[in-house]
């Protein structure tokens, strides 16, 4: 279901609702088979000029229990995606009919249309899309989750560069099996992985060969995998060689690498955007403020030629100030994608002109720094706790602890257990030496000094392990090193992290040994945003097990309760 924001919108049937929530809906911009897709305005800012994008859930969908839950999780879990490069999630009904999710409105055709109307796009605005779009999915994935149905319909071409939307929510679709309910592919044929043709998991490299599939459309304007019919299509996704003729020659290679039938031999998105940029370390979101300032305003906008519905409407005005000069991000030869980055810097291009070089210098600084989840990674066990005899312990939901009829796994802690922890059911001699322990958690009763987080390299009683705690109210945190009989102290105190109190929030640790277990690396997230980045050399902990964690405050007669969601273990490869 894609927002064609910019494109021709529809003027309100008679059966279409006028207000939802606090949004004022102004025009239908389109209808898939998920539901509908309105213009919308908050009633509150109204004639403001600010407009939003209101997806309304067809009914049928709606009434699913399954699908409802499945949505609640995705929406979620979208809302923590950060904002560069994609139309971020503002608001959303997650329990009341009918469901609807409100992001961002972005103006300019998608590049499906604009594409189709224009031919592919030129070298310098190639380059720059493919750079957009790997950023988005930096953004996408750091939040722990996966696109699914990256295609060129869901890439929208703003005046400030391209958008990717809509990241997530076709999981929603899913049956718990797989498969959607009438038996198809969550997916477009031409833009999905041929891992999911085999019955594999969806992961991150799927979306990478989507990226290559979306750039190769841009390039060429036509799919790399094209077919008269469906299971022509998958035929040639699942066993033909890309058809690549036509995409300039400096993406031509890292397109080929990104659609390796393989996904292990596919590059990661961290490894698309250093070869992209020529830099071994780009920063996501300060790459994505220098594609804005390069980006042509004017791409797509002839394709946009719907009269303007507001204010704020249309890609572009007369008195836009002209484009800079292009810039040519890394047009050097791409070498042939290996399991980790190249630490090879290649140059970076520039155009003519004295505004170009500064670009270009620009470029190289703000690829330089930050430190985002790593992204090179093998999944080694997951749970979304829809099943309730997944190994955890607890059974059907009963009292506080266990599987919950919500789909979530539930623990709690009081005054007769001040810290409850439970670990994955998955041994801990099995458990990689550089490993990234990812879950999503709602503490959903307790004071604002109650804790919950994530442990790793645990004994499987906890007398020993690294864990990572954060407080409800996001005004502290820690990092705590048990160590048996030596006993425990914390390695990390902060004054402050970036939970949100309501939740749900992201939590990540990475946990990795270094020089032949001399020292254990930890580094944590919370919501995409590091930190800590702590190494333990003091007679670091040996490999073990890796779970999740809850405990009270300092009020005893105070329980706390937390609910834990999507909890995935993968190898770091990078």
């Amino acid at each position: 279901m894609t927002t064609h924001a910019g494109e021709n919108a529809d003027s309100l049937q008679p059966d279409d609702p006028r207000e939802l929530g606090p949004y004022r809906l102004l025009a239908r911009l389109g209808r898939g088979g998920m539901g509908t897709v309105y213009l919308g305005e908050h009633s509150a800012e109204s004639g403001s000029g600010r407009r939003v994008a209101v997806k309304v859930i067809n009914r049928e969908l709606a009434s699913e229990a399954a699908f409802r839950e499945r949505f609640r999780r995705e929406v979620t879990a979208a809302r923590q995606v950060r904002r560069f490069c994609t139309a971020p999630v503002l608001d959303a009904e997650l329990d009341r009919d009918p469901l609807y999710v409100v992001t961002e409105y972005i103006e300019g055709p998608s590049l499906e249309r604009a594409v189709a109307e224009r031919g592919p796009l030129p070298g310098s605005d190639l380059e720059g899309l493919a750079v957009g779009v790997a950023t988005a999915l930096a953004a996408i994935h750091g939040a722990g989750i996966v696109h699914r149905d990256l295609k060129p319909a869901n890439v929208l071409l703003s005046p400030t560069g391209p958008r990717v939307i809509d990241f997530g929510i076709a999981r929603a679709l899913d049956a718990a099996d797989g498969p959607t309910r009438t038996g198809q592919f969550v997916g477009t044929p031409n833009y999905l992985a041929p891992e999911l043709l085999r019955g594999e998991p969806v992961t991150p490299a799927s979306d990478v060969f989507s990226w290559g599939c979306v750039v190769a459309f841009a390039g060429t304007g036509r799919p790399p995998f094209a077919g008269s019919t469906v299971p022509e299509i998958f035929y040639k996704v699942a066993h033909e060689a890309p058809q690549l003729d036509g995409l300039d020659p400096s993406l031509r290679e890292l397109v080929a690498a990104a659609l390796d039938k393989d996904p292990n031999n596919r590059p990661s998105v961290g490894e698309l955007l250093s070869r992209l940029v020529g830099h071994t370390q780009p920063d996501p979101a300060r790459l994505a403020e220098t594609v804005q300032a390069t980006w042509h305003a004017g791409v797509g906008a002839r394709a946009a030629t719907a009269p303007p519905l507001g204010p704020t409407a249309g890609a572009t005005r007369e008195d836009t100030p002209p484009p800079p000069p292009p810039l040519r991000f890394a047009s050097t030869a791409v070498r042939k994608p290996q399991r980790r980055p190249s630490r090879r810097a290649t140059l970076l291009t520039v155009g003519a002109g004295v505004a170009a070089v500064a670009l270009g210098a620009a470029l190289l600084a703000a690829v330089v720094g930050g430190d985002s989840p790593p992204e090179d990674l093998a999944t080694v066990f997951s749970d979304d706790f829809s099943n309730s005899n997944s190994g955890w312990g607890g059974g059907t939901y009963t009292l506080s602890n266990g599987y919950t009829n919500e789909g979530k796994y539930r623990m709690d802690a009081d005054f007769g257990t001040q810290l409850r922890e439970r670990y994955a059911p998955k041994e801990g001699k099995d458990m990689p030496a550089r490993v990234l322990v990812s879950v999503t958690g709602t503490l959903v009763e307790g004071q604002d000094d109650a804790q919950y987080g994530l442990s790793c390299r645990s004994t499987d009683d906890g007398e020993r392990e690294y864990l990572f705690l954060v407080r409800k109210d996001g005004k502290g945190g820690l990092l705590r090193k048990k160590a048996g009989d030596l006993g425990s102290k914390e390695l990390v105190t902060l004054e402050s992290t970036p939970v949100e109190k309501d939740g749900p929030n992201r939590l990540q640790i990475a946990c990795e040994e270094q020089d032949k277990g001399k020292k254990v690396r930890l580094r944590l997230w919370v919501n995409g945003d590091q930190v800590i980045d702590q190494t333990d050399g003091d007679q670091p902990l040996p490999n073990g097990w890796a779970g999740i964690a809850v405990q009270r405050g300092a009020n005893a007669a105070q329980k706390a309760i937390a609910d834990f969601d999507d909890f995935d273990l993968s190898r770091i490869d990078g």
